[in-house]
């Protein structure tokens, strides 16, 4: 279902979990920093987390093959690559109230992931309504271009 500029719901469900995505690796990274420091142990997990990364940035390269630029070159490096950033930051994420005493972290935590959300839907529709005004102005002028050739 279409809405003013061509905005879907389903487009913006996918921006809100891009931005969601940009908004938990860093703090999962930050949460990993502190593990580094309080609980070591907790870092045997890395390796997993990067094997895993790997093994779904393969999966998520093959399923979008088709929908996702057909032709991009490199797709299964790209991919890899950014489960292998990743995934590490979605591991520790979860870890973030085992390294203090307060829950004030997590809920800081969950606040800023979903303005990370909120500011992927806010881009998503900045970016649709931008492209389709200009749509609409470049066939206008188009049309003016047109109808005047017609007319002279």
């Amino acid at each position: 279902m279409s809405t003013r500029y061509g905005i879907t719901f389903s487009g913006l469900t996918l921006a809100a979990g891009a931005g969601v995505f940009c908004g938990v690796v860093p703090l999962g990274y930050a949460a990993m920093l502190a593990a580094v420091f309080t609980n070591p142990a907790l870092l045997v997990a890395l390796p997993g987390a990067l094997v895993l990364g790997a093994l779904a940035g393969l999966l998520v390269a093959y399923g979008t093959r088709n929908a996702i630029r057909p032709r991009m070159a490199q797709r299964y490096r790209r991919f890899v690559a950014a489960g292998l950033i990743a995934m590490p930051g979605f591991f520790f994420i979860g870890r973030i109230e085992d390294f203090t005493s307060s829950p004030e972290p997590s809920r800081w935590a969950i606040g800023f992931i979903l303005c990370c959300g909120l500011a992927g839907i806010v881009v998503h529709y900045r970016w649709r309504k931008r492209l389709t005004l200009e749509q609409h102005a470049r066939r206008a002028a188009e049309n003016r271009a047109q109808q005047h050739t017609t007319v002279a």
